[in-house]
């Protein structure tokens, strides 16, 4: 086997072990949410006050620094890493976590003193009672913002080192310890030990990175250099990348505030598990494959390998499409089964599912937009270019808030997911038209016609999976049956249009066998 044989098989023996730790993640991630719903439904206090709580830090962080650590970090380092040699990326390493440490704490200290004018604006319209403890608890998790960005430096590290399963792996460790303790401890400390255990879950991501960056060579730096041209380069990356990234967390925001005049504010919650469990099934795919090729994209720029950058890139889109887009229209098809198979127990009753259904069926709508605006994304922070991005992000924003005024009081929850979705897409379109401007072959004129038989079999399957829900019965087993007929139907499909990328994998595991 020739050098780039091995190395290719080596990439995707690494992406298929990412894939099934992710999954394993994702799986604890919807376990614990399921344990929650459970537990608290949507319309109890404490549920709508953890809800309110849980995303003030994360939507903090990521308007503030969230998207700019891995992203600004890694082209730098991966450049250090090629011309400069690994003692002085390192030294880079050690100078930018003591900066992300210094201005994470700030926040930190910033979020506890002003919880709860920052709870009132994000959630208006809760009950007095779900507002005071949404403060209460808030200031519990927001030392989360430390740790969540040492967690994301070392991921930038290990990644630039290719080592990818160990950052795949942090979010099965936060999930198992939160898993833990809604199961053994729940009924005797309540949702304050939620709290705790969610700020212990994401303190254990750190820990379970620490001793490989430190045998990789990582050294805390002890003082603030902020004078290293590296570090003033990073800062000069950081606002466009940042607001590049804020599409998501201002869509979060945007839909948390507008949630909460919807059924006493049980909308919420309920926004949260659909949206969730649409970021649990798109993040196996999507961010496996952006945060493996990441590093690629950044070495390959670096060293000036132009066609092997776009042929990663051309690739990488056209395997996402080949699974997001059956997903998607299965999901927006089968959405109420599903929440109901998944979520209704216990204070999870009928119309939570209802509620939670409707949000997810329309948040799916944006999955393959997702997928392609996260590879774009990646494309243009390997080369450095964060201008571009941060241009369309605030296109999108201003869009978003168009869309939300418009559908959240004609479609409720489902308006709102809705509007997120269009917004997405948006910024996807707006990306991958820049990319195309700028001479960038993403995709060629059969990669289309590819994409749309890809896109006709989804619509099929859609269609079978319609007409057999109406005569399977009701729960789990029906709900298996329709996948499977859906999941059959749209492989069918595919062979049938000779859709290449699902045709060229089975020509190979048919030579690979023979052989």
């Amino acid at each position: 086997m020739s050098g780039e044989n091995k190395k290719s098989s080596g990439l995707f023996r690494t992406a298929a072990f990412m894939t099934v730790i992710t999954l394993s993640a994702k799986v604890l991630g919807l376990l614990r949410d399921v344990l929650l719903a459970s537990c608290y439904g949507t319309s109890s206090t404490e549920a709508i006050a953890y809800d309110v709580a849980s995303r003030l830090p994360i939507i903090i962080f990521d308007f503030v620094i969230g998207g700019v650590i891995t992203a600004s970090f890694i082209p730098i380092f991966n450049e250090l890493l090629v011309k400069k040699g690994k003692k002085e990326a390192l030294g880079f390493a050690g100078s930018y976590v003591s900066v992300i440490m210094f201005i994470t704490t700030l926040l930190t200290v910033l979020g506890m003193v002003f919880a709860e004018p920052l709870v009132s604006f994000l959630a208006p319209d809760v009950s007095i009672e779900a507002e005071a403890l949404a403060a209460g608890l808030s200031r519990v998790m927001f030392p989360m913002i430390i740790f969540t960005g040492v967690a994301f430096s070392f991921v930038g590290l290990l990644q630039s080192f290719e080592s990818f399963l160990l950052p795949a792996l942090i979010s099965f460790v936060s999930n198992v310890i939160m898993v833990a303790y809604l199961l053994l401890f729940n009924d005797r400390f309540g949702i304050w030990g939620v709290a705790v255990s969610m700020l212990v879950g994401w303190g254990a991501q750190v820990l379970v990175q620490l001793p490989a960056a430190l045998k990789k060579g990582f050294r805390f730096s002890l003082r603030l250099d902020l004078r290293s041209k590296y570090i003033k380069r990073a800062f000069i990356m950081a606002l466009p990348i940042l607001v590049s990234s804020w599409v998501q967390p201002f869509c979060n925001l945007i839909n948390t505030r507008f949630a909460s005049s919807i059924e006493n504010g049980s909308a919420i919650p309920a926004m949260g598990y659909a949206n969730r469990l649409y970021l649990i099934i798109v993040g196996v795919f999507t961010f496996v494959a952006t945060n493996l090729l990441f590093p690629y994209f950044s070495k390959t720029e670096a060293s000036g390998d132009k066609e092997k950058n776009e042929e990663l890139t051309r690739s990488s889109v056209s395997v996402l499409l080949l699974v997001i887009l059956p997903i998607t229209l299965g999901i927006f098809t089968l959405s109420t089964p599903i929440v109901e198979v998944i979520y209704m127990r216990n204070n999870f009753g009928a119309d939570a599912a209802q509620m939670t259904a409707s949000a997810l069926g329309f948040f799916a709508l944006g999955m393959p937009f997702y997928a392609l605006n996260e590879v774009c994304i990646k494309k243009f922070f390997s080369e450095q270019k964060t201008l571009t991005p941060m241009i369309t992000a605030v296109l999108s924003i201003a869009c978003d808030i168009g869309f939300v005024m418009l559908l959240a009081k004609r479609m409720g929850i489902a308006g709102i997911a809705l509007s997120s979705s269009l917004a997405v897409a948006l910024n996807a379109i707006l990306n991958y038209l820049l990319r195309l401007k700028g001479g960038d072959k993403m995709l060629r004129a059969g990669d289309f016609f590819n994409i749309f038989k890809m896109l006709l079999s989804a619509l099929l399957m859609a269609f079978a999976v319609e007409i057999v829900k109406g005569y399977v019965p009701a729960g789990a087993l029906g709900l298996c049956v329709s996948i499977l007929v859906g999941a059959f139907v749209y492989f069918v499909g595919c062979l049938l249009l000779r859709e290449k990328m699902l045709c060229g994998f089975l020509s190979g595991a048919v030579k690979r066998r023979e052989n």
